[in-house]
């Protein structure tokens, strides 16, 4: 039985790092070395601190194609990890120790903070580039953020948060898009009573909000408004759905089935890869496929969508998955269905 390649990877840095950390922990632990000699505890910080993310970054997250950026935080934590196992007439050197390397650290986040506002004016850029021929603000937006930033789960959640943000707080004057040429559209926001179920768990959240902040800031004040922002938050994606769907309905354009189901599917989809199209008048999945599928969450679905091979669907924050099988509920699912056949 062979180990798959990423797994080796993983195995390895555990492995090598287990072997510093025990190498470190041997030497300050079994030398006992003077307390006034600072020189171990440096090797021990420059190990856990420098050592061990890079080798995280070069094993691990290197060949799922992170960039070395993801390790700036891991320093932090190799400090502690260093003040844990030197004994605790050293631990005061630790700290002592730490400003050089956090230093580089800082002036390291320092490069990533401007290279995040070069990405930040190149997204802009795009945006106001592509508004200048695409009418519709939320594709001008989905496009400035695949072209900047590409299609990774960090770009997908960062197009997610600004398509709520449009939607929630700018869209109030844009008009439901038209038939125009050869498109064909579908809303899904009418019978699947998308308003009334919006309004329905707005109700629940704010009673169960304030329900609970009063009870938890009994114990913590920070744990209850943390738990309120949370329900705040989960207010604004509802709406940002609700407005969302009612903007932008399922769309068959040029060959192409455009899915932009409110902030829950998101996809573009050759009709050529659709294996097999079917309306009822409700679709139960069982478990097993229900997670080789996307669905859409809010209303019972009357269209299966079967796909020749997997296909790529942002779903929830618009991360990126691979499904077999596409749940809708259209208001007119025998009109779609026929539409695609």
């Amino acid at each position: 039985m062979t180990v798959p390649k990423l797994q080796k990877s993983t195995l390895w840095f555990l492995a090598i790092a287990m072997l510093i950390a025990i190498a470190d922990m041997f030497s300050v632990r079994v030398l006992l070395l003077a307390e006034e000699e600072p020189l171990l505890v440096y090797a021990v910080l420059f190990d856990f601190m420098l050592v061990i993310p890079f080798l995280y970054w070069l094993l691990v997250l290197r060949r799922k194609g992170k960039s070395i950026a993801k390790i700036m935080a891991f320093p932090l934590l190799g400090a502690l990890a260093a003040w844990l196992i030197v004994p605790s007439a050293q631990r005061s050197m630790v700290w002592n120790a730490i400003w050089p390397v956090e230093a580089l650290i800082i002036a390291a986040e320092v490069a990533f903070i401007v290279y995040e506002i070069r990405i930040a004016y190149r997204v802009i850029k795009g945006f106001r580039e592509a508004a200048r021929h695409e009418p519709d603000t939320a594709e001008a937006l989905r496009m400035a953020v695949h072209d900047g930033l590409g299609r990774g789960k960090l770009a997908s959640v960062i197009l997610h948060d600004a398509s709520l943000i449009y939607y929630l707080l700018f869209s109030w004057k844009r008009k439901r898009q038209t038939v125009t040429g050869d498109a064909a559209l579908f809303s899904y926001h009418k019978k699947t009573n998308q308003v009334l179920y919006s309004a329905i768990i707005t109700k629940i959240i704010l009673i169960e909000g304030v329900v609970v902040h009063l009870l938890v800031q009994q114990w913590s004040h920070w744990a209850a408004w943390i738990l309120t922002i949370a329900d705040l938050w989960l207010l604004a994606l509802i709406w940002g759905d609700c407005r969302a769907s009612a903007l932008q309905p399922v769309k068959v354009v040029n060959g192409t089935l455009r899915l932009r189901y409110g902030l829950r599917i998101q996809a573009d989809i050759p009709l050529d890869a659709i294996a097999e199209i079917a309306s009822a008048r409700e679709f139960h999945p069982d478990v097993q496929e229900q997670r080789n599928s996307a669905l859409p969450i809010l209303g019972i679905p009357n269209v299966k969508i079967a796909l020749k091979q997997p296909v790529n669907v942002n779903g929830l924050l618009f991360l990126p998955r691979k499904v077999t099988t596409i749940y809708l509920a259209l208001d007119e699912p025998d009109a779609f269905a026929r539409e695609l056949q």
